[in-house]
């Protein structure tokens, strides 16, 4: 994902950790949706067939949910024809079952939909003033429209038959459904069936319908049409070009591309772009300026392997899907004539010392009343970093290895931290805990001090609390103006580093490997 603009200062509350809660007795496995889409009425119409696994026994299936006099939400059996009870509160609903589901059996009933969403789902006319319908999920929003399990760690597949007028194109999560052929389509409407072969959280599943134009991109027989607005199809075509490209360096390091199409889609999205598995949306104005889209196209494609495939199961974990994106995306866009990885860094390390959150949250902060306040510099351009100190700390063949690893194993699954720093540990037969305590549990970063008295270099910390451990490369200039280079274990308040000769312009991490603030 990828915000509009700089990240925002945010003041958290501390709540209590059950802000977001998950449902462990119950296990959402499918949604099967079923929608007529009615851009000028501006209006939804059909059902959900829901299928639940019950972990325990069960009574009742709690659902994140909204409703209003607009937005009409009934529950019923499986086949539709008895109302079930169904309590409301603010945020969810609990559903009343007709018979009580024993342990391990699966749990079948169906949500009926009509009116105008509360949330998550909007028609929305765009910036040419053409109308169109679309899903905006990220982070609880899907509950707006769709009850749901509107939790993260929560993975379903999802499966969605949409009828809308002609003259409008329409994708949503999966692919085309060759059970389409003999369905009656109403007179002047499309419909179209799309089937997910992965299961996915909530916030991932992605609708789009509007008046769209598409553009083929070559090279990859799983790019489909992108669909982009009639207006800009000029300027996107000159942008969405590297595509296959990007799709194969990260396939070399990280395992098959997880989905069956990968297609971009543009729409009146309140994010830059968001990671929509396969069918990622990009802003109304990502196209405006020639080369600006391509950090924003390969950070969204970035996502598919890291944040989607594999996906962090509590909020507060997003840096394992942010922070992952905003590395690797410069290190694709590097690859095909964008700014170098060392350049990108920096300018994220500029970025995040300015920051609010760099100075007084940790990346894994738990304390924001609302999930879309875990999207700041700590998650994302912090996160970055962590992972590029990381990559110096166990050296490129080893990094890409595990990272390779944890890919494979984690692939279609929602994980934690701890996860990860496991599969790290054990790949590269390292002991990082502290590596990793420091980084992402601990705020700020270290704030370094210099000083040359005779033929010692003396490196000091003087941020508060304990002394982090890090790698740091010295570089100067020394007898006859040759250039001498030391890369230095800092363990300690004060490390002193001696050299012989001269030592003049001095340089601390000259090529960009370590984040920290210089001291004044």
């Amino acid at each position: 994902m990828i915000l509009f603009a700089a990240l925002a200062l945010v003041s958290f509350t501390p709540q209590g950790p059950a802000r977001f809660p998950g449902v462990p007795e119950q296990d959402a496995r499918h949604y099967d949706i079923n929608l007529h889409i009615d851009l000028q009425k501006r209006q939804l119409s059909g059902y959900v067939d829901y299928t639940f696994t019950a972990v325990e026994e069960l009574k009742t299936i709690r659902l994140d949910a909204q409703r209003s006099d607009a937005w009409q939400v009934t529950f019923l059996d499986a086949k539709g024809t008895s109302e079930l009870k169904s309590d409301w509160g603010k945020d969810h609903v609990v559903v009343t079952l007709p018979t009580t589901a024993k342990k391990g059996s699966d749990v079948r009933f169906r949500a009926r939909l009509r009116g105008t969403p509360v949330d998550g789902f909007y028609f929305k006319k765009n910036r040419y003033g053409d109308l169109m319908a679309f899903t905006d999920h990220y982070s609880i929003r899907a509950r707006g429209w769709l009850p749901c399990e509107d939790h993260p760690g929560d993975r379903a597949k999802f499966s969605v038959r949409m009828t809308y007028r002609e003259g409008n194109e329409a994708i949503a999560f999966g692919l085309a459904d060759s059970g389409l052929q003999g369905i009656e389509e109403p007179k002047g409407h499309r419909t179209q069936v799309l089937t997910g072969q992965s299961e996915i959280p909530p916030y991932m599943f992605a609708i789009v319908v509007g008046p769209l134009a598409r553009i083929r991109e070559a090279g990859d027989k799983r790019l489909v049409d992108h669909l982009v607005y009639k207006q800009d199809v000029a300027k996107a075509k000159a942008e969405l070009v590297n595509h296959a490209a990007w799709i194969a360096a990260m396939e070399q390091k990280f395992g098959s591309y997880p989905y069956g199409k990968y297609m971009t889609v543009q729409c009146p999205t309140r994010w830059g772009g968001f990671e929509a598995p396969g069918n990622v949306q990009l802003a109304e104005r990502l196209f405006d300026n020639p080369g600006r889209s391509q950090g924003t196209l390969a950070h969204e494609l970035v996502h598919m392997w890291f944040g989607d495939a594999v996906g962090y199961s509590e909020w507060r974990e997003v840096w394992l899907s942010e922070g992952f994106a905003s590395y690797f995306g410069p290190w694709l866009h590097a690859q095909t004539g964008g700014p170098t990885l060392q350049k990108s860094m920096g300018s994220l390390r500029t970025r995040w010392a300015k920051s609010f959150e760099g100075r007084t949250k940790s990346i894994r902060d738990d304390s924001f009343p609302h999930p879309d306040q875990a999207l700041n510099s700590n998650t994302y351009p912090k996160g970055a970093w962590v992972l590029h100190m990381l990559r110096g700390e166990v050296g490129d063949d080893v990094f890409f290895s595990a990272l390779k690893t944890y890919v494979a194993e984690c692939r279609g699954s929602s994980v934690i931290t701890e996860d990860f720093v496991t599969l790290i540990e054990r790949t590269t037969k390292t002991e990082l805990s502290w590596f990793f305590d420091q980084w992402l549990d601990g705020i700020g970063c270290p704030e370094l001090k210099r000083s040359i008295t005779k033929q010692t270099i003396t490196i000091e910390q003087v941020q508060k609390g304990a002394p982090y451990k890090f790698w740091l490369r010295l570089r100067w200039q020394g007898d006859g103006g040759k250039l001498v280079e030391k890369r230095v274990r800092i363990d300690a308040a004060k490390v002193s580093v001696p050299f012989q000769g001269a030592c003049h312009d001095l340089q601390l991490d000259p090529d960009v490997e370590l984040l920290f603030r210089a001291a004044k």
